[in-house]
């Protein structure tokens, strides 16, 4: 059962996109669902055409999101071996601004039980203020989340709520509500552009909200189908360690504890 959804942000160092893109697809994603509390995950990349126009840059390039069922567990797993064999980190990430935090659901559907949907997500980043997130949460509950879900291509939905247990940093995000949308294609963004309902909800601080489009990097990929890897999945995990090779991080700051 999952409890919570890591969102991960990371970008790569100019010019090193391709080492950091082979070492998160084929070490760290399969490193982090061995350890307990994990069930799934998948790798996003910033998508061409987005919901919303960013003159000034959104500050990520690629996005990962993992389905967790003990979040305080999987995050000590990270803290403890993080920069060791077990989880190598790779000098191709950049460690400023990486920004990775549990959410935890309110309200999840999917539109189609049963079947692994790999295509692409749609992410609303909302802030509320203090004192108004109770009566945010019913609106979003009563009056948005159903008609969102029932647009055409919408596959599956999941609202979640920051809370402060079983996190990788001591920090508050920005913003204390994400919802994932995953859907069909790329012609999905048209209806989250012409929808009004964000824009005009009051107990949002505008400002600061951010609707993003995402395109899979990666198809979901299971802890059950990395612990028990077949031989090409193990065959590409190897040549992508030899190809790392030394080229990694050892020095453990403060940034390098939410890898």
């Amino acid at each position: 059962m999952i409890e919570a959804v890591l969102v991960v942000l990371t970008n790569a160092v100019a010019g090193r996109e391709d080492d950091f893109d082979d070492w998160y697809t084929h070490i760290h994603m399969r490193d982090a669902l061995r350890f307990r509390g994990s069930i799934a995950a998948q790798r996003f990349k910033w998508a061409a055409r987005q919901v919303q126009d960013y003159p000034s840059g959104y500050g990520w390039d690629y996005m990962a999101l993992y389905d967790v069922f003990d979040p305080a567990r999987f995050s000590r797993e990270h803290m403890e071996n993080a920069l060791t064999p077990r989880m190598m980190v790779t000098d191709s990430i950049r460690v400023d601004g990486l920004n990775d935090y549990h959410y935890f659901p309110l309200q999840f559907r999917d539109n189609d039980p049963g079947t692994r949907h790999d295509r692409g997500v749609i992410m609303e980043q909302i802030k509320v203020a203090q004192g108004n997130e109770e009566v945010f949460i019913d609106w979003y509950n009563e009056h948005y989340f159903a008609a969102a879900c029932a647009r055409p291509g919408v596959r599956k939905g999941a609202f979640m709520k920051f809370l402060p247990q079983g996190q990788l940093v001591d920090m508050v995000p920005v913003h204390n509500f994400v919802t994932t949308w995953h859907i069909d294609d790329a012609s999905m963004i048209d209806a989250w552009r012409r929808d009004e309902a964000l824009k005009n909800c009051s107990f949002i601080d505008q400002p600061s909200l951010s609707v993003t489009s995402w395109e899979p990097v990666t198809p979901k990929i299971t802890e059950d189908e990395v612990i028990n890897t077949n031989a090409a999945g193990l065959a590409e995990e190897e040549r992508a360690r030899a190809h790392m090779g030394d080229r990694v991080m050892t020095d453990r700051g403060d940034e390098l504890k939410t890898v």
